[in-house]
């Protein structure tokens, strides 16, 4: 299975690294996959899942 973090970045090509993030949803935070040449930010499966407020209509 191919995630976030083994892509490069749509916006330059540079790889991805991870970076934890603080969420108010989350008490131990989130991780996105994060540019560090251009910011970009990926948001992998299972932050989104973290992040869902409520279920899809």
């Amino acid at each position: 299975m191919v995630s976030e973090f083994d892509l490069p970045c749509t916006d330059c090509g540079q790889q991805l690294v991870a970076r934890d993030l603080p969420a108010p949803s989350a008490s131990d935070g989130v991780t996105v996959a994060e540019c560090p040449s251009c910011g970009g930010r990926y948001y992998p499966e299972e932050t989104l899942t973290h992040l869902a407020v409520g279920e899809p209509t």
